[in-house]
């Protein structure tokens, strides 16, 4: 009896991580599209101020304390020139979010200043339209994925427990 209640404990605990995981992964999309928006919005004002180049303004921004989370920012950077169909999404993005951080990217490499200034505008509108996006789905999406986590825990220590007779 022992053994089946801590079996039941341990697979409605797991079911109820696995869900966990899942809002993990929507929280996870919110915190990179955010250093997005730091980023390019940072980017823009030093382009604007001074003469860095893309990859001195990168490191300037590690610098600012944001260095935890640069390695999206240095994977994207690192891919500059290449189309979205080259380059994999490693951190499961949104496609359309893909493209735009490509885009972003080849852009301030490759425009002058004043076009970089209303492409980085435009860009930063539609990281925010993106972020919005994900952060109602987070919302709308974050209990149900732990509470579906758990009740199929439940459901399959009940149908474990008819099977071998309780």
């Amino acid at each position: 009896m022992i053994l089946k209640l801590i079996g039941s404990i341990l697979i409605i605990f797991s079911s109820l991580l696995i869900g966990y995981s899942q809002t993990l992964k929507l929280k996870k999309q919110l915190r990179i599209i955010n250093i997005f928006i730091n980023f390019f919005s940072f980017a823009k004002a030093d382009i604007l101020t001074t003469s860095l180049t893309l990859f001195e303004i990168l490191n300037r921004f590690k610098s600012k304390g944001f260095s935890g989370h640069v390695n999206v920012l240095e994977y994207y950077y690192k891919h500059i020139g290449r189309t979205s169909s080259e380059v994999k999404n490693i951190y499961q993005l949104d496609e359309d979010l893909h493209k735009l951080v490509l885009s972003l990217f080849n852009s301030i490499g490759y425009s002058s200043i004043s076009e970089i200034n209303k492409i980085v505008d435009e860009g930063i509108r539609e990281l925010r339209e993106h972020y919005e996006s994900a952060r109602a789905k987070y919302t709308k999406n974050s209990k149900m994925f732990t509470l579906l986590g758990f009740f199929c825990g439940v459901s399959i220590c009940i149908l474990l427990l008819q099977c071998v007779g309780v």
